[in-house]
């Protein structure tokens, strides 16, 4: 929610804190502080000039580079997450589909495993062909009367 109105006070704040520039003042305050300012140039005039010699200063330090004992402390002590633990269908999902499920090869493989397991199932029972073409035109609606049947 942005402020419309912001104290002279307030507006001090922000340049001390965050700089000269609004580009780094809170987002919420930064349009009533550049506005208050822009009305008030007097006001600010010294503080500005102070925090953006500052900011230069600040711009021109150089960093010191870390120590490689230091990093390597920071990694000791961080915390190590917990092996998720995953039931017998995660682990094949994730053997399976090791980059995430996707779904048109979840179901080229769906459809691959009850073509395979359906031919199996044929091919141990006992059920003839003609059992096996009546049980067809049944769940097709073919009627096994028809006379194209006698072209076989």
């Amino acid at each position: 929610m942005t402020r419309e109105k912001i104290t002279i006070e307030r507006a001090l704040e922000l340049i001390e804190a965050y700089g000269a520039e609004p580009g780094g003042w809170p987002e919420d305050e930064r349009a009533a502080a550049s506005a208050l300012i822009e009305a008030e140039p007097n006001v600010f005039a010294e503080v500005l000039s102070e925090a953006h010699a500052l900011d230069a200063v600040l711009m021109n330090e150089m960093l010191p580079e870390p120590s490689v004992d230091l990093a390597a402390s920071i990694l000791a002590r961080a915390p190590v997450a917990a092996p998720e633990r995953k039931n017998i269908l995660g682990r094949l999902s994730s053997v399976l589909f090791p980059k995430g499920v996707r779904w048109p090869a979840g179901a080229a493989l769906a459809s691959l495993l009850m073509g395979l397991v359906g031919g199996y199932a044929y091919a141990a029972s006992d059920v003839g062909y003609d059992q096996a073409d009546a049980v067809y035109y049944a769940a097709f609606g073919v009627d096994s009367d028809e006379s194209w049947l006698s072209l076989e």
